[in-house]
């Protein structure tokens, strides 16, 4: 197995009412154009992925080299997805004939209908379309075709919120995925403004030495919901899960000031409604993914949990992050890192972004390695991210 296939990353496929209901798993075989299987053998016996895909439907881009590579057919819902540009009607309809008969399902990239018999398109149950090939009055027209119009159909490299609005307008059944899921998605309302007050002035106290744990209680108090969310969380600490926690002030003593301000800014994204359900799951995995890999190069250097967790602020309070921090009194070796990528906090969220893109060739493998981190180690790093994510998300 070379080095380069053991790293993979999981992105959320959302329906119409942004609920995720599939995991697309980018990894190294999207972007080298390698096609000998060898991570995705690896991936199906190393990884738990029915665990880390939450049991949810599983997409995984590939080609016709590699399927005799994948330990099929799977204990969990998975669909391997074949680009159109590689297959033959004449040459490849018998293998993959066998390969549905085994039991598995298959999906086609950018398929043009005009250019496939009825009998060969039957053997793809799903179908996915890239905004970055093609337009989407084009997706449109393909997706309405009588031989495409009854699949499963997939739009990937979504980049805007409008572009989502017009997809699932006409896609009623779609699944979607791209960075559309980050960007500003306006939502109105009170509790929205509420929330970044209540940030603001928790910020404030905690940095003030003479702050008490009542006055954080009694910011807090001031939402309900967000009372409910920070009682809940105290559950993480395994010491205290068999105590009754009877209010808010003794869960803020329980939490203490060190975390306090990661962990309401953690019950307070969990709060905020209107925002598709996979944005929360992915702001905690990378605040979760930065602190490990924080702790492994730079043991002490504190707030890589946070920095994660404010990177994806601007996802929920609909406001630029250059405006948001100016307002947050925030530690300055995080805002630097936030918006200019600097210090040891820059560099983690720098690596952490990349890896989250798939971007494999802008991670510095070699610096890793200079402080024993191999590829593999980071790998297991962003697995143990996703699981701890989970488990505070499930709170």
């Amino acid at each position: 197995m070379k080095n380069n296939d053991v790293l993979f990353c999981r992105k959320a496929v959302v329906n119409c009412q942004s609920d995720t209901t599939a995991y697309h798993l980018l990894h190294p075989d999207n972007t080298t154009n390698t096609s000998d299987g060898s991570f995705l053998s690896t991936l199906f016996i190393d990884v738990n992925l029915a665990e880390i895909t939450q049991q949810k439907v599983v997409f995984i881009q590939s080609s016709l080299g590699a399927l005799d590579s994948i330990p099929l057919p799977a204990e969990f819902p998975l669909v391997i997805f074949l680009h159109s540009n590689e297959l033959s009607e004449e040459d490849n309809i018998e293998e993959l004939s066998k390969f549905v008969l085994d039991g598995n399902q298959l999906g086609i990239i950018n398929p043009d209908p005009a250019s496939y018999s009825a009998d060969f398109l039957t053997l793809f149950s799903y179908a996915l379309f890239n905004l970055g090939d093609l337009d989407i009055d084009a997706i449109i027209k393909r997706g309405e075709h009588p031989l495409l119009s009854q699949k499963s159909l997939w739009v990937n490299q979504i980049d805007h919120s409008y572009q989502f609005s017009r997809l699932k307008e006409k896609m009623k059944t779609g699944w979607f995925s791209g960075d559309f899921i980050k960007k500003k998605m306006p939502v109105t309302g009170k509790r929205i403004l509420s929330y970044k007050a209540i940030l603001i002035d928790v910020l404030n106290i905690v940095n003030n030495k003479n702050a008490s744990f009542h006055e954080v209680a009694e910011c807090i108090k001031r939402d309900p919901l967000l009372t409910f969310r920070i009682i809940k969380l105290t559950h993480i600490k395994q010491h205290i899960r068999q105590f009754t926690i009877p209010d808010v002030y003794r869960a803020v003593e329980i939490i203490g000031f060190k975390d306090l301000t990661q962990w309401v800014s953690l019950a307070m994204l969990g709060s905020i409604t209107g925002k598709p359900a996979c944005l929360f799951s992915m702001a905690v995995s990378r605040a979760c993914f930065c602190q490990s890999v924080s702790a492994a190069l730079f043991p002490k250097v504190e707030g890589a949990f946070l920095m994660g967790i404010f990177s994806y602020l601007p996802s929920f309070f609909d406001e630029e992050l250059t405006e948001l921090l100016k307002e947050l009194p925030i530690n300055a070796n995080i805002q630097s890192a936030l918006l200019e990528h600097k210090g040891s906090l820059g560099g983690v969220l720098k690596l952490i972004e990349a890896f989250e893109a798939g971007h494999w060739e802008l991670i510095p493998f070699d610096s890793l390695a200079n402080k024993n981190i191999s590829k593999e180690n980071l790998k297991d790093l962003y697995i143990e991210s996703l699981k701890t994510a989970r488990a505070m998300t499930a709170l």
